[in-house]
């Protein structure tokens, strides 16, 4: 399935790579090498050369930036909590908490997904690019109207007054996002995403400085929206250093149909994945109450947070050389991106499967039992969820937004179909719901992509055979181990030490002369 600006992609890819600015990392190429440059280049850590060493390198370092700062926000997050917890106290959350769920809705229609449909345009074109500055600045304007005027509402509803202020302060947020949106284009369509890191980075910092001295001068809940808010304004500013660009006075809709048309396959794939999360725990709630759904929650979101702070640099790495790259480039591409992502994620999913159950018990009590055996269930299927996931960015950069939709449509349902499973087989019929459901989702995603024949599922499942058998040996061992004694802390990292010893050895047998290839050539990449 695909949306009209497919054809016109394929009419200028032979004229296209000619309108491509030069990347901050390194000189613009002549336009028939910059085709050539993946074949070899997108090979991360095998075979080198000159020229696919600037290319291999840019895609290194997009993926190793988006990862390390994802890992600082998180860890950023883990100390921000309690530390505001403690300086706020109950009542300022609450506050907070009323206001803060519509903003977050609103954020993820903000920039009606033309950012990442923008990416695909050429630079040169200032109509589109102009029209498109005015409309979703409009829009960002528009929407703090809208989030300002329904503080006041909700202040009324809630009977606390001072919703409202917290509410307009949070609705400047809009703003800022809508623009940063082509900035953001820019640098994607350039490859440069360490940009994009960098003010990711500095945005959380310097917000969770200035929570923090809110708080501690009595702002109370004002502190968390300005934290907020701040973030999203640092990364704006700094972004538009980098990559902006003055916009005509010229406003014609008409010239960002195609990118519209994309622009609301995403927004409507984020509404569908929003409305499916809302039945399913609606239903779940209604069939199995309040407390049952808690510990379904748990199990669902520390899984999918972790695979998908994983997965979402590569993601977008991937997304950005697929708007440059040729097909059969591409497909090499992501088939070596599969690799690494199981490479990483295997060992992770079959280990955490095996030592859930004894550490839940052990840090959060036998009341959390249910959600450790989900959790043991699920996480594999995440990770594999998260693997998978890689051909929705192969997709939407060859204009077909509208398959990710239906694709994400069809799991949807899927998860809320397998609720009712509870009601005979319980927990753990659930769980296996859900994971069939998962599994579905990563089956139709890669067929997909065969079907525009960008990636063979050979290949695909190729490279994803020896990590996956190592995790789950790694897995078997591991809880051969903690079986002796699943909630002593001892036995456990004893378990995941058998288990991390059993993954590499495993590994090594049943492709190490490929894993000596790859350590070779990545040694030589970053002494370049």
């Amino acid at each position: 399935m695909r949306d009209g600006h497919d054809d016109d992609r394929r009419d200028r890819r032979a004229g296209d790579s000619a309108d491509i600015p030069a990347s901050d990392s390194g000189p613009e190429l002549p336009p028939d090498s910059a085709t050539r440059t993946g074949a070899v280049g997108v090979q991360i850590g095998l075979k080198v050369g000159a020229k696919p060493e600037g290319e291999t390198r840019r895609l290194a370092a997009n993926i190793l930036a988006g990862g390390g700062v994802n890992v600082i926000k998180i860890a950023l997050q883990l100390v921000m909590l309690p530390l505001m917890a403690n300086l706020l106290g109950p009542s300022e959350f609450g506050v907070y908490a009323l206001a803060l769920p519509t903003v977050v809705f609103f954020m993820t229609l903000a920039d009606g997904g033309l950012g990442a449909s923008l990416a695909r345009e050429s630079t040169d074109s200032e109509e589109v690019w102009s029209t498109a500055f005015w409309l979703v600045l409009a829009v960002g304007i528009g929407l703090g109207g809208i989030l300002t005027v329904w503080g006041l509402v909700l202040a009324q509803l809630s009977h606390q007054p001072r919703v409202a202020g917290v509410m307009a302060v949070l609705a400047i947020s809009p703003i800022f996002v809508t623009s940063s949106v082509l900035p953001v284009a820019r640098l994607t369509r350039d490859r440069n995403l360490v940009a994009i890191s960098k003010a990711d980075l500095a945005g959380n910092l310097v917000g969770a400085a200035v929570g923090v001295g809110l708080a501690l001068a009595g702002a109370g809940a004002m502190s968390l929206a300005a934290q907020y808010v701040v973030i999203f304004f640092v990364r704006t500013c700094i972004l538009n250093l980098v990559a902006f660009r003055c916009p005509c006075f010229v406003f014609k809709p008409s010239v960002l149909k195609s990118h519209i048309s994309t622009g609301s396959s995403l927004v409507c794939q984020r509404l569908a994945d929003f409305s499916g999360r809302l039945v399913e725990n609606l239903l779940f709630s209604r069939l199995f109450g309040a407390a049952a759904l808690g510990t379904y929650t748990f199990a669902n979101q520390v899984p999918r947070f972790v695979c998908e702070a994983a997965s979402g640099p590569v993601w977008g790495a991937l997304y950005a050389h697929a708007l440059r790259e040729d097909d059969q480039q591409i497909g090499q591409l992501h088939a070596k991106l599969v690799h690494l992502l199981a490479l990483l994620l295997a060992p992770v999913a079959f280990l955490a499967s095996a030592t859930v159950p004894g550490l839940v018990n052990l840090v959060l009590g036998p009341a959390w039992t249910n959600a450790a055996t989900i959790l043991s269930i699920l996480i594999p299927f995440y990770a594999l969820n998260a693997i998978t996931a890689q051909c929705s960015a192969i997709l939407l950069a060859r204009g077909s937004g509208w398959t990710n939709f239906w694709l994400s449509v069809v799991q949807v349902c899927a998860r809320i179909a397998a609720i009712p499973l509870g009601l005979w087989f319980g927990s753990v019929g659930i769980a296996w719901g859900i994971a069939a459901a998962l599994f579905l989702g990563s089956m139709l995603a890669t067929l997909a992509l065969k079907r525009i024949r960008i990636s063979s599922i050979t290949a695909l499942i190729k490279n994803m055979i020896a990590p996956t058998a190592a995790g789950i040996l790694a897995g078997l061992a591991c809880n051969w181990v903690v079986q002796w004694a699943p909630g002593d802390v001892l036995r456990i990292a004893l378990a995941l030490i058998a288990g991390g010893v059993t993954y590499l050895v495993a590994l090594f047998i049943l492709e190490g002369r490929r894993l000596k290839e790859d350590l070779v050539g990545m040694r030589r990449l970053l002494h370049q």
